[in-house]
């Protein structure tokens, strides 16, 4: 079971979404599922298929520390662990 925590969107109205993956699903599988469960449209704001990354403009955090910090898409997830996607803002 894992928590996440992100957008409005991707809450749909709850503070806290969580997902059940199999045992040793890494960060990358989580980002592959998420369209089928939240559909392509958020998807695609927050995962790159093309790089099999997560979305320019996004961020992820793993239980408080950047998913590029650790094994980014190999980050093999725990039960209970906290993720956190950071929508970055541009303009001037």
């Amino acid at each position: 079971m894992l928590h996440l925590d992100s957008s409005p969107e991707l809450r749909n109205g709850k503070k806290v979404v969580t997902v059940e993956l199999e045992d040793g699903a890494t960060f990358g599988r989580l980002l592959m599922g998420l369209e089928s469960n939240f559909g392509s449209a958020l998807s695609k704001e927050l995962y790159d298929p093309v790089k099999q990354r997560t979305a320019e403009l996004v961020l992820a955090m793993i239980n408080g520390t950047l998913s590029q910090n650790l094994d980014g898409t190999d980050t093999v997830l725990q039960h209970g662990d906290n993720i956190i996607f950071v929508p970055l803002a541009t303009g001037g």
